[in-house]
């Protein structure tokens, strides 16, 4: 689009129905003004699916039994059709809103035809050594009218040694096609703040391939690169429009995961169960949509101009300022993660009269976090995920006695990143040093509720946030909500037997 045609919405004088809009001060706005720049939108948005499943169970326990009892199996077929349908309002068809981008209807839709299969195998039940050993393996084959064949699987192995200790792991190749919203979201238009890293005062905060891609990019326009320094220029607003669409190019996502941990139900402690599971997940062609931010980011920063991104990243041929983007979901090239999960959960009652009480603890560890985003690049900008916190937990207590029931909950998350270790590492003076980093989060929430009339009926209330926690100064809604001390209560009725 060209953003340099000036608007033909209205024609200024007497009769255009125009009114003086005040943005400063209280209770500037009148109604008039309102009416003339605001106005309601009718979209209409229907989404289908239909489903057709079937599936035998059994065993093959009339034939054959291993030690531990007879295999166990599942198969079965489904076919499922999608669809999607956007009729935008007149007004934004017409392209007289939204940065005057022109919103047209669309749809579109997919099918596919899936068969699956499942065995769980136990080889060994109640014997020394092996209180239970069994294996299982899954397969399912799918057709998919948009991206074609996938085949996800997997294959796993419980041994319990003692009825006290499991031990279990699993391996897993899946798939993950686009869903309808990624394929055919219609094309509209927005607003985006954006910096230029092609400004010499960013120059420093890219990698190594920033600044000669800039200065042939800017060359190319006639725009000599040493002195490009548009934060400087009045002319510069900081402001660009630009589009954002599906893309009907994607592929599948396909993931390798593999997980292994263990249970421990310890019988001299009943009620007490705890358990470990390390986690390795390596994803390929994530679909992932970058922010404009990112996509002009990305266009310098990778080894050469000559990259999916440059595509979507438009430049004013006089000045070389950005005024176009062009934002999608794509398939990038890898993505990483492995870490530990935790979990600890706990029930006793000191005597008859004091209750039952619960404790619950969920935690965990993030080892790895990576995103490579260029698909096919000879060398690849991986970062580490900012807002990404090393550490993780929820602990709850909850008591129980007759109708009554309370609750205090602690959600926790270590400091996390506000800059990446590459942004540290290009621009050490990005900001001051103690702000590297955003503080860890904690979050206290405490709830009461009472059961009446046999249970029909709940009378609960609680605090969220119960010491008023803040986010930080530069975050609207991080790491705890802006919000800050909840407080609320309700009632919850059942009419079943009524």
């Amino acid at each position: 689009p060209n953003y340099s045609v000036p608007t033909t919405t209205f024609v200024p004088g007497p009769g255009s129905g125009c009114a003086p809009l005040n943005l400063f001060g209280e209770n500037g706005v009148s109604d008039e003004a309102l009416a003339f720049v605001m106005t309601d939108l009718a979209n209409e948005v229907k989404l289908t699916q239909h489903v057709v499943t079937a599936s035998v169970t059994g065993d093959f326990g009339a034939y054959f039994t291993l030690p531990g009892g007879p295999i166990s199996f599942s198969v079965g077929g489904e076919y499922r059709k999608e669809s999607s349908d956007f009729t935008p309002d007149q007004l934004l068809q017409d392209g007289v809103i939204l940065d005057r981008v022109a919103v047209s209807a669309q749809g579109g839709s997919f099918d596919v035809w899936e068969g699956f299969a499942e065995l769980q195998a136990p080889v060994l039940r109640d014997v020394p050594g092996a209180h239970l050993l069994q294996f299982g393996a899954a397969i399912r084959l799918s057709d998919y009218s948009s991206v074609g064949t996938t085949t996800t699987w997997k294959v796993d192995g419980t041994y319990a040694p003692v009825r006290d200790v499991r031990l279990r792991a699993t391996y897993s190749e899946s798939v993950r096609a686009p869903d309808i919203n990624e394929l055919f979201t219609a094309q509209s238009g927005f607003a985006a703040r954006v910096i230029d890293p092609c400004d010499v005062v960013n120059l420093g905060a890219g990698t190594d391939s920033r600044g000669p891609n800039c200065a042939a990019l800017l060359s190319g326009l006639g725009i000599d690169a040493a002195t490009y320094n548009p934060s400087s220029n009045p002319a510069w607003r900081g402001s660009i429009s630009g589009l954002s669409l599906g893309n009907l190019s994607l592929q599948e996502e396909t993931a390798k995961t593999w997980t292994a941990g263990a249970v421990f139900t310890p019988s001299f402690v009943p009620r007490l169960m705890v358990s470990f599971d390390w986690y390795d997940i390596k994803l390929q062609n994530a679909i992932s949509s970058p922010s404009a931010q990112e996509i002009i980011d990305l266009c310098v920063d990778q080894p050469s101009l000559n990259n999916p991104f440059c595509n979507n990243v438009s430049r004013n041929a006089a000045t070389g300022f950005l005024n176009g983007f062009l934002v999608a979901p794509a398939n990038v090239s890898r993505f990483r993660s492995s870490g530990a999960d935790v979990a600890v959960n706990y029930s006793f009652e000191p005597t008859a009269d004091m209750g039952l009480f619960n404790l619950h603890f969920a935690g965990g560890y993030l080892d790895k976090l990576s995103f490579i985003a260029t698909p096919g690049a000879a060398q690849t900008v991986e970062r580490e995920e900012v807002f990404a916190p090393k550490w993780s937990g929820n602990f709850d207590l909850t008591w129980t006695k007759g109708n009554l029931t309370a609750n205090y909950g602690i959600s926790y998350f270590s400091k996390t990143r506000r800059f990446s270790a590459a942004e540290i590492l290009a621009n050490p003076d990005i900001a001051d040093s103690k702000y590297f980093y955003i503080r860890e989060k904690w979050e206290h929430d405490i709830r009461l509720a009472v059961d009446a009339y046999d249970d029909r009926v709940t009378f609960y209330g609680g605090v969220n946030n119960l010491f008023d926690r803040r986010p930080v100064l530069d975050e609207f809604n991080y790491p705890v909500s802006f919000r800050g001390r909840f407080v609320y209560f309700g009632i919850k009725a059942s009419l079943s037997g009524v």
